[in-house]
């Protein structure tokens, strides 16, 4: 029942974020099911790759990337599956750049101790990296990044964390 009053106590705005989130976070995770990645790869590239779609916005854009953050963690809570970080990332980014705000997707690996490679996939912006680590680890620069779709924020240092 929790559930309910959560979503209910949301504002309509809240709500169709979270709705737009869910049928996204569904799409994505059929096809990273049912597709070799270099399909999905190659329709982010064609379809949410160039920069003509970022608009320079003077409202408040901190406050549409928290949103979609929020919206992908909770439609993730929500929905009966389990989803992984490259499903949440891909959900990510279209709903930014839909919003004209500039996102890079970033996939990478990294060696771990018993010589066996781990894979994430997180989303980068102006204002930092939304990050859906299972470890809860966010820090990326661990990572060897082997894929980048999107324009927008170059790979430097800064770690901030969209939560």
């Amino acid at each position: 029942m929790g559930k309910f009053r959560k979503f209910w106590s949301l504002t309509g705005h809240e709500k169709l974020f979270l709705f737009e989130a869910c049928i996204l976070l569904l799409l994505s995770k059929l096809s990273v099911k049912a597709l070799a990645f270099r399909h999905i790869e190659s329709y982010l590239r064609v379809h949410w790759n160039d920069d003509g779609r970022v608009v320079h916005r003077h409202d408040d854009i901190k406050k549409d990337i928290k949103l979609v953050s929020v919206s992908v963690s909770r439609a993730a809570n929500v929905l009966p599956w389990k989803t992984l970080c490259l499903s949440r990332s891909i959900t990510a980014l279209i709903m930014l750049r839909r919003r004209g705000i500039s996102a890079v997707l970033l996939t990478g690996v990294r060696s771990l101790e018993d010589s066996s490679l781990h894979a994430h996939a997180w989303v980068r912006t102006d204002n930092g990296v939304m990050d859906w680590s299972s470890d809860g680890n966010s820090d990326n620069s661990e990572f060897t990044v082997l894929v980048r779709i999107g324009q927008g924020p170059s790979l430097d240092s800064s770690r901030s964390v969209v939560s």
